[in-house]
């Protein structure tokens, strides 16, 4: 289960960031500002959530070593 959680979210991550850039090329050819800085504001929203899934599994971790 756990491989499986680890795979999801880091196709999720890839696929979140492959979008992203092709989302910034299309603002870089029409010459779009607000696209440009609404998903370089998406890929800083990712990268919070990177950090909360990091934490989160070592609090999981952390609790599953207090239950033994």
């Amino acid at each position: 289960m756990r491989t499986y959680q680890n795979f999801l979210q880091t196709t999720i991550i890839l696929l979140v960031i492959g979008m992203n850039a092709w989302v910034i090329g299309g603002g870089i050819r029409n010459e779009s500002g607000w696209t440009i800085i609404f998903s370089i504001g998406s890929l800083v929203a990712l990268g919070y959530c990177i950090h909360l899934f990091r934490r989160l599994r070592e609090v999981d971790s952390a609790d599953e070593s207090e239950n033994y």
